[in-house]
């Protein structure tokens, strides 16, 4: 995977919200501080919509959570440590050295899946479709390549759960007094974990409470008001004060950054759009219906793992019961915000964390497949399991071989309601493909003919050079010209 990762290297950095923190990354290699120049984050965007003015100190900072300067952190170092320069305010990085880091990552999160399925799955070749599928067969790839925040905070949520299951199972059989050494071990990278998400976006406050009531319910569940009483101490200890730090510590931090404690980073541009205020059938019905973000199409093992989850629950319980107590409560909390899709993006990043461990009963069904694979049953659907996740694998495919905001620039074109409905009806892995397909050709795409009848024509010719510009020159490491590897 990370020879796959290594050929499909993208040619270009995300833009957005990773520039905010790199120029963090950078002050805190050549300053050891964390504040920017203030003539550069007055310039970049909108004011407070990537960097936030202090109003206590007038000093600006990126509005985005530490943890994103950590893992940033290594490729400039590197870049740094071998001479590279790195001094200039707004100049990027090395590509080369970043697109190294993010398969180093990618391969991480690959073995912790794979490592993960041991629990669910006996046979190899299950794991192996399972880690693949989660990779390339989903909208995760897109993450493997983008230099933004989703692929560390899948690995940092997949080995959460890791942890919290090999916590909670010890803790649900042998209660308190039956924890050895290796489950408090388990609890302890929770709460790292946890820290570590939490000041990647501060929403992944929500894990904390999470994680005291399950292992509240896998404590007292079954046991008598006298066992109960008798239980050490020692663990409302490690339930309470873990989280109680990290609060604190973040509190610290956004009054460092922001000025207060309760500021974060979110309350200088449009924060009406990062409170949960919104429509909750509007965010429900685009996470899991909507052409653009819905999690069963842009995740294509969610439809299959659904048809394993009775037979997942029966066999692993508190590893169901905690997989969706967690999930149901992110899902109504982010569908609350009206910021719900996080435009300018490809799926639904926000929930893109928990679509691998969402993905799990998949192995239940997978097996029993493979079990039965005599019957023509069972043979239907690995011959349909195949077939969604080739064909999604080829989407992913489309997307990724072009620029990050291909859909975006291409998006402009849409003038009528027939041609807007194209752009927002559609999986946007099929508009990308309509385009590689068209490239050649481009009065062939589906909207082409309404945007000649409805455009001016200068807004015509300059769509179309900028499209085949953009298509010529896709999002590929190794076909940039030798001159443009930096």
């Amino acid at each position: 995977m990370a020879a796959v990762n290594f050929v499909w290297m993208p040619g270009e950095f995300l833009d957005g919200d990773p520039h905010a923190w790199r120029e963090e990354t950078r002050s805190l290699l050549l300053h050891g501080e964390l504040k920017v120049p203030a003539a550069y984050a007055q310039r970049f965007g909108e004011p407070g919509q990537y960097f936030v003015r202090n109003e206590r100190t007038g000093l600006y900072y990126s509005k985005y959570g530490v943890a994103n300067v950590l893992f940033t952190l290594p490729p400039m170092w590197l870049q740094q440590a071998v001479g590279g320069d790195i001094t200039v305010t707004g100049r990027l990085p090395s590509l080369f050295l970043f697109n190294l880091w993010y398969v180093a990552l990618g391969a991480v999160l690959a073995a912790l899946l794979y490592a993960l399925s041991a629990a669910y799955s006996g046979h190899v070749s299950v794991r192996v479709l399972f880690v693949i599928g989660v990779m390339y067969c989903t909208s995760l790839w897109f993450y493997q390549r983008a230099q933004s925040s989703e692929l560390y905070q899948t690995i940092l949520f997949t080995a959460l759960f890791m942890g919290l299951v090999a916590f909670l199972r010890p803790l649900g059989e042998r209660g308190p007094r039956g924890l050895d050494s290796r489950a408090w071990a388990c609890l302890a990278a929770v709460w790292l974990c946890a820290a570590l998400l939490v000041f990647t976006r501060v929403i992944y406050g929500l894990l904390l409470p999470l994680v005291v009531l399950l292992a509240a319910c896998a404590a007292v569940a079954g046991r008598s008001w006298r066992e109960l009483r008798s239980c050490p101490p020692g663990l409302a200890a490690a339930l309470l004060v873990p989280p109680a730090l990290i609060v604190a510590l973040l509190g610290a931090v956004n009054h460092v950054k922001f000025g207060a404690p309760w500021l974060t980073g979110y309350h200088q541009w449009k924060p009406e759009l990062h409170w949960p205020i919104g429509p909750l059938a509007d965010g429900l019905w685009g996470f899991l219906f909507s052409p653009r973000f819905s999690i069963f199409l842009y995740f294509p093992l969610l439809p299959f793992a659904l048809l394993g989850l009775k037979r997942f629950a029966e066999r692993h319980r508190l590893d169901a019961v905690a997989m969706l107590t967690i999930f149901a409560a992110f899902l109504l909390a982010l569908a609350k915000l009206p910021s719900w899709a996080g435009e300018w993006t490809y799926g639904p990043r926000y929930l893109l964390f928990i679509l691998p461990v969402l993905s799990l009963p998949f192995l239940v069904f997978a097996d029993d497949v493979l079990e039965r694979l005599g019957t023509w049953q069972a043979r239907a659907w690995a011959l349909a399991v195949i077939a969604s996740l080739g064909y999604s694998a080829y989407l992913q495919a489309q997307v990724n071989r072009l620029p990050f905001f291909t859909y975006y620039n291409a998006r402009i074109a849409g003038r009528t309601p027939e041609s807007i409905a194209y752009f927002y009806d559609h999986h946007v892995g099929v508009i990308c493909d309509d385009l590689v397909r068209h490239r050649a050709n481009l009065e062939e795409l589906p909207f082409f003919a309404e945007l000649k009848r409805n455009a001016p024509p200068d807004f015509v010719r300059d769509y179309r050079a900028a499209l085949t510009a953009m298509l010529a020159r896709g999002n590929l490491y190794w076909t940039l010209p030798p001159g443009e590897r930096r």
